[in-house]
């Protein structure tokens, strides 16, 4: 096994040569997560199962008996999604010892297409961040440079794939928690549109926001996952001659690490001399409604959304004592925020969040799509490369010194709130060697147009190996 050849399609490819079988590739990931022990990035891995189920996944190939396009291929989860067999903690003490008996239908649907699961990723506690600084579960690390975080709120999912210990994670992304990893960990990451892929059986934040989406080592990848969770006849690669990009400086661009800023400038010049074209883009409309719905929805939904999952569940917690048992002060913060009668959303407020800016965010989205007759908008997923992993609150950009989590989520979390679909692309690496991501939001519902574009693209921009 080598660090290139390690695409899901590329290893499914060896085992219907009869080049690889499931259990050897299951073997090779298993020590290879024991000498990267420190990248930290399983909470839980059941190697037995996992070995026991590519012993199946051999036997039943042997006999021509394959049970779909992901037969015999490790994915792992991160550890808020419901796998069976495996606790789901969400990151958060509270749940440390909650066991589903039935499968996320996320989780569900790629396991009957023959996928093993292959353990649960570590996250920022119950999602509310983007380093993974877990006080907890510890902290993934970036496979990068180990002293810096691999983004989150699914950093283990990140850590896991950019570190070549797993092909793919299926992560959840409500601002930026599937993107953001990737492009610190040098992978690709998508957003689906909200609601183009299944949250129930996921320990939620919001119902309006929500979503769970891969990380993974090519394009190719994430067209096979989608299909797979879709029910849909894989995309094929579009044309990048003629797709107009648009380029949103306010918000998006103003203030940006000037290496960041210049990775993505050369990844975007190289799709330029492809025959894409890219458009200077109004986007002041955006930031107002989305400041005035953000925050309102996925607080309020809060409460409401983890309140049903525990139900549903049959755990017999109450939300306060969840978040009376969260270990990681950030979070722990927020949660309590809820719970004040004092900071807490009202319903009023929540309502104008939902009927009034929302609509004015989706609209505004809409007409800048279609008034400059633009197929995506191009950006840098994150305005800074990984910063160290060192608790820190704050981070700096271009001298400027920010709160960490607006910092990291500020340019994925408004094309979320309005349920875009997005891509992080593996735009390059600095200096230092960290990786760089670039973002593309396309409409609405216009997932297969972003799934065939990153197909289009995919040889442009290799995925760069890690150090270790």
């Amino acid at each position: 096994m080598t660090l290139k050849a390690f695409t899901l399609t590329e290893i499914a490819a060896a085992m219907a040569r009869g080049r690889l079988s499931a259990e050897e590739f299951v073997t090779d990931l298993l020590m290879r997560k024991a000498s990267l022990a420190s990248i930290n990035a399983f909470v839980s891995l059941d190697e037995e199962r996992a070995l026991r189920d590519a012993r199946q996944a051999d036997a039943e190939r042997a006999t021509g008996q394959l049970r779909g396009a992901l037969h015999g291929l490790p994915i792992a989860f991160k550890d808020n999604i419901n796998v069976a067999g495996y606790v789901t903690t969400g990151g958060t003490p509270a749940l440390r010892n909650f066991r589903p008996v039935k499968d996320a239908p996320v989780a569900a649907w790629l396991l009957k297409a023959g996928a093993i699961a292959y353990g649960k990723n570590g996250m920022h506690e119950l999602a509310y961040g983007a380093t993974s600084a877990n006080v907890a579960y510890g902290a993934p690390r970036n496979p990068f440079d180990q002293a810096r975080t691999s983004g989150g709120s699914s950093g283990g999912s990140g850590a896991a794939v950019g570190a070549r210990l797993v092909p793919a994670s299926i992560g959840t992304d409500t601002g930026g928690s599937v993107r953001i990893p990737a492009a610190f960990c040098g992978a690709w990451g998508y957003r689906p549109t909200t609601g183009r892929w299944p949250t129930a059986g996921i320990v939620p934040i919001s119902t309006t926001r929500d979503t769970p989406g891969p990380i993974t080592l090519s394009a190719t990848d994430m067209v096979l996952l989608d299909s797979v969770v879709t029910s849909s006849s894989p995309v094929v690669a579009s044309a990048i001659k003629g797709t107009r990009l648009g380029i949103p400086h306010k918000h998006f661009w103003d203030l940006v690490d000037s290496e960041v800023a210049a990775i993505c400038m050369e990844a975007l010049q190289r799709l330029v001399a492809e025959g894409a074209e890219l458009v200077e883009v109004d986007s002041r409309a955006l930031p107002e409604p989305y400041a005035a719905a953000a925050m309102s929805i996925s607080i309020y939904e809060g409460t409401l959304a983890l309140s049903a999952f525990l139900s549903d569940h049959d755990i017999s917690l109450t939300f306060a004592e969840v978040a009376d048992q969260v270990a990681s002060p950030d979070v722990r913060e927020i949660l309590l925020a809820q719970l004040n009668p004092a900071t807490a959303i009202s319903p009023l407020a929540y309502e104008i969040a939902t009927t009034e800016h929302l609509p004015a965010l989706t609209s505004a989205y809409a007409d800048i799509f279609k008034a400059n007759r633009i197929d995506a908008l191009a950006f840098p997923v994150c305005r800074l490369p990984a910063p160290e992993l060192d608790q820190s609150s704050t981070v700096v950009i271009a001298g400027k010194v920010l709160p960490i989590f607006p910092a990291l989520i500020h340019n994925t979390d408004i094309g979320s709130v309005a349920s875009l679909p997005g891509v992080s692309v593996p735009a390059g690496l600095t200096r230092a060697g960290l990786p760089v991501g670039l973002g593309l939001d396309f409409p609405f519902e216009q997932d297969q147009a972003l799934l065939a574009f990153s197909l289009a693209i995919e040889t442009l921009f290799p995925i760069p190996s890690p150090p270790a």
